[in-house]
């Protein structure tokens, strides 16, 4: 007769492959090398070492259960975790939410990647980058304090370069200081008045004279 055997057991030296084999030690003299591990579809992992159980049966042994009682997370109840020995981990918690806690979180998507949601907050302590050929913001951008793009620095000098477009500025105080002004081309116009090297005075007189305003 043969008899189906459950034990503790505890597990190490786990060798990867197309169904990844272990060493398990039940009890004293109860060591077997080359026990089978198998894995649900969709979900893997190498604990390399942990605790668990095994089924003995016709003198074939596997692998039931295989934990890591040490570092294993404690949850509150319902919660589920995806979790590694070092402590980050992914954790579905109460209230539909899932954190992500680790120390660098990288995602690589081939083709595209979004995100849909009603606000987005980012919180970096030291700065963000962006590397990208193109940069694009269908609406409004809203800058608390400095803005800083290429060599253009908004509050504390540079240059400033715009192709095309159009600039409104509405009640505003503009401060000049050591400032030289270069204009090529193109007009320039002071309440409705043209004041480029176009313009034209009225009652233009001879000497020292003043002439009349601008035209």
């Amino acid at each position: 007769m043969s008899f189906i055997q459950f034990r503790r057991a505890s597990f190490r030296k786990l060798v990867e492959g197309l169904v990844q084999k272990v060493r398990g030690d039940a009890m004293e003299n109860d060591g077997k090398d080359g026990i089978e591990r198998f894995q649900d579809y969709g979900f893997a992992a190498n604990p390399v070492d942990g605790q668990g159980l095994k089924i003995d049966w016709q003198g074939h042994t596997i692998v039931l259960r295989m934990d890591r009682l040490a570092e294993r997370p404690q949850l509150a109840s319902h919660e589920v975790s995806v979790w590694h020995k070092e402590g980050h981990k992914i954790t579905l918690r109460d209230g539909k939410l899932i954190e992500v806690e680790c120390d660098r979180y990288v995602v690589n998507a081939k083709e595209s990647y979004e995100v849909n949601t009603k606000t987005v907050t980012l919180n970096a302590s030291t700065r963000s980058d962006f590397n990208t050929p193109v940069g694009r913001f269908s609406q409004k951008t809203e800058v608390a304090q400095l803005a800083e793009v290429a060599n253009l620095t908004m509050l504390a000098g540079g240059t400033a370069a715009m192709s095309g477009g159009t600039m409104n500025l509405s009640n505003m105080a503009l401060n000049y200081e050591n400032t030289n002004s270069a204009y090529g081309g193109g007009s320039m116009t002071f309440n409705g008045k043209d004041i480029t090297d176009t313009h034209q005075h009225t009652n233009v007189l001879q000497g020292n004279d003043q002439s009349g305003p601008v035209a």
